[in-house]
């Protein structure tokens, strides 16, 4: 795969226009210049193979050939997941972006211990940037505001499921089918309380279990989008 860009702009006179960010990564990081072939994508689904034609601060490209093919996820996971301390949220969100979950919300609940604001949010929307470059993603994943348990509990709407270890074994978890939406709740270091886990299922969640042990935050979120991923159903 040839080293990809991020530019979501539309093209001008026929040129797309890097940013500053970018600019620097095609030129000074990956040192591409004047009729070099690379990819840009703009996060909305559209890519394109395009020339280096200028180089500076706002590098310049022109697309070449056909449109390249969007590879959409078979369903729409939205992961809500409450925060784990230190730079763990952020390899969720990678890798989140890399099984090409749909989005993902930081959630507060009773037994939380962080709140993202701010700097940690924006790095994070820069960190689903550089995961969809790599990865090929040409849909850039959408990062929520952070909301409360309660809130992403009430909003219905596809299939929900909620991880908790004393929840439903795979075989016995809700069909799936190509183009469903699936959200899916990941609660906190301590787990979600009693009560949590009752209104849960009270509004209509199933509770699933993800694995015989007991897994961290970010280790059940990938685990909750794969199993997810692998339980989808062709429709007929």
């Amino acid at each position: 795969m040839s080293q990809r860009f991020y530019c979501p702009e539309p093209p001008i006179d026929g040129r797309y226009r890097l940013d500053a960010d970018e600019s620097k990564h095609l030129v000074r990081v990956c040192r591409h210049g004047v009729g070099d072939l690379v990819e840009v994508f703009d996060g909305r689904g559209a890519a394109t193979a395009a020339r280096v034609v200028e180089t500076g601060k706002t590098a310049a490209l022109e697309a070449e050939g056909s449109p390249l093919p969007d590879r959409p996820a078979a369903v729409a996971i939205e992961i809500g997941a409450a925060v784990p301390k230190g730079d763990r949220f952020d390899w969720l969100v990678e890798k989140a972006v890399e099984l090409g979950v749909a989005r993902v919300v930081p959630l507060a609940t009773a037994r939380s211990v962080v709140d993202p604001r701010g700097s940690k949010l924006d790095r994070l929307r820069r960190a689903i940037i550089e995961a969809s470059k790599q990865s090929g993603r040409n849909r850039l994943m959408e990062l929520g505001a952070p909301e409360g348990l309660l809130d992403f509990l009430g909003r219905d709407g596809g299939v929900r499921l909620l991880a908790d270890p004393s929840g439903a074994e795979p075989s016995a978890w809700p069909a799936i089918r190509s183009g469903d939406s699936v959200r899916l709740v990941i609660g906190p270091e301590g787990g979600l309380t009693e009560d949590e886990v009752a209104t849960a299922i009270k509004r209509g969640w199933t509770a699933v279990r993800l694995a015989a042990p007991i897994l961290r935050v970010e280790t059940a979120a990938v685990a909750g989008a794969a199993a997810v991923l692998a339980r989808v159903q062709p429709v007929h």
